[in-house]
């Protein structure tokens, strides 16, 4: 079985535009748009895990506003649970990490780009690299989001 926890974190300007990457991923022959997403793997937290994603898929210190839920997706063997939060940006400036850095973290990040809320819109779940995405986009326009402190980090 092939398990993994991803997070996903949708990053809102004072302005009210999100973030958004435009990413190749193996298999995607296009470069697609995401989300800032990556793995949890333990040894931090799901929110440190968000945090560390959004520096180093975008150079930005976050801090995390909301939970946008939890997706579980599965596809035979394949399973993914995704802890999604709602973010506004402390410092830093959005740009990518040089190609060799990405290179290292294993990330294809060929842009960067604000987008309004009618932008993302028009966008069409084929425009992103996964459901997932679009879906936490789509959850988030319409006004579903939770506490943070629905999630809490506890020895086993």
């Amino acid at each position: 079985m092939d398990m993994q926890t991803k997070v996903g974190i949708v990053v809102l300007n004072k302005k009210g535009e999100v973030l958004l990457i435009k990413e190749r991923l193996k298999g995607n022959p296009e470069p697609l748009w995401n989300i800032i997403k990556g793995s949890y793997g333990g040894g931090e937290t799901i929110f440190d895990a968000a945090k560390r994603e959004c520096k180093e898929e975008a150079s930005l210190v976050i801090e995390l506003k909301q939970s946008l839920g939890v997706f579980v997706s599965n596809e035979g063997e394949k399973i993914r649970v995704q802890f999604n939060f709602l973010a506004e940006p402390v410092s830093g400036t959005a740009s990518t990490a040089s190609k060799a850095e990405q290179q290292k973290l294993g990330e294809s990040i060929e842009e960067l780009r604000w987008f309004s809320v009618s932008e993302i819109s028009k966008l069409k779940p084929a425009d992103f690299i996964s459901q997932r995405t679009f879906e936490v986009l789509q959850n988030w326009m319409s006004g579903k989001s939770y506490p943070l402190d629905t999630f809490q980090h506890v020895p086993l």
